[in-house]
């Protein structure tokens, strides 16, 4: 009895196995089924996708042929518009007016302009006329033009450079102003009482014009009387007045200058109360820190500390 009933739960176990695997296989194939349907979806989103994706470039060139279309039709009408304008005898120019010219004379200018009485005022490029004229005549710092009257009339206004410093180049004289812009010098202008810029190259051309920029309107006083500024033998700056007297400035890079205007103007100041001529001032000691200035006068072995 004891072997029969082991035996029947060794079958009950095995058909357990059996209802086990047969459920398992179930699933599995439930979820292969699944699993192809959801793969299945997936293809069809991507098709989806790819005609989504291919509207949008039709989309995109059509909006690019809409736009190269306007353009096109644009630009033609506005040279169809300014072709008929430029037609018009009531827009032809009758007068050209310039203003501000002090050195540099009204023929001058309208030689040099590229439009002349009678032509079209809308053919004109005033814009491009003003760069031109500026880059081929370097004596207007600025040059404006503007139409009036219904384009009948061109008004030109000119704005003429004033030198600051003369400048040396070949055996020729030109003026500079602060803008670094050699030109040719007109009118009185060679008669001016401007220092001269002694220099070797642009480098230094530039540090002592800027250096001359800085200190031109705190030595108001002495500005008048200088003829010459140059740098010395040891990278200072030498302002030379009335072309006999030499301030030694010292190194232009250091940040003491309004101490060294200061000293400068006490020791012309005491300078003014004698008739002794003046060789030289030495204002390079302040850059050692040094309180002291020394003024060489004219006679021999005589010297004096102030």
């Amino acid at each position: 009895m004891v072997n029969i009933v082991k035996d029947d739960k060794i079958s009950k176990k095995k058909k357990t196995v059996r209802k086990t695997a047969k459920r398992k296989a179930k699933t599995s194939h439930t979820r292969n089924i699944d699993m192809a349907i959801s793969y299945g979806s997936i293809n069809i989103r991507n098709r989806g996708g790819k005609k989504r994706s291919y509207g949008k470039i039709f989309r995109m060139l059509f909006m690019l042929i809409f736009i190269s279309t306007l353009a096109f039709s644009c630009v033609y009408a506005y040279n169809h518009l300014m072709g008929y304008l430029c037609s018009l005898e009531n827009f032809f120019i009758e007068n050209i007016e310039i203003t501000g010219c002090e050195n540099v004379t009204e023929s001058e200018i309208k030689e040099l302009i590229p439009f002349q009485k009678g032509d079209s005022s809308f053919a004109v490029r005033l814009g491009q006329a003003e760069k031109d004229l500026k880059e081929f005549k370097a004596e207007l710092k600025d040059i404006s033009m503007h139409r009036t009257d219904w384009g009948r009339k061109i008004i030109v206004s000119v704005k003429e450079r004033s030198p600051e410093v003369f400048i040396d180049v070949n055996d020729k004289r030109f003026g500079l102003d602060f803008d670094d812009k050699p030109f040719n010098l007109r009118g009185n202008m060679s008669s001016m009482h401007i220092p001269t810029l002694v220099f070797n190259n642009d480098e230094e051309r530039k540090d002592l014009l800027s250096f001359y920029h800085k200190i031109k309107s705190k030595i108001k006083n002495v500005v008048p009387g200088i003829t010459e500024i140059k740098y010395g033998e040891v990278e200072d700056i030498i302002l030379t007045v009335d072309e006999k007297t030499d301030i030694y400035w010292g190194s232009p890079k250091e940040k003491n200058s309004d101490d060294k205007i200061s000293k400068l103007k006490q020791v012309l100041d005491f300078l003014a109360t004698t008739d002794k001529n003046i060789d030289s001032v030495d204002l390079s000691f302040l850059d050692m820190n040094k309180n002291k200035v020394l003024v060489k006068y004219s006679v021999v072995d005589e010297a004096s500390k102030v």
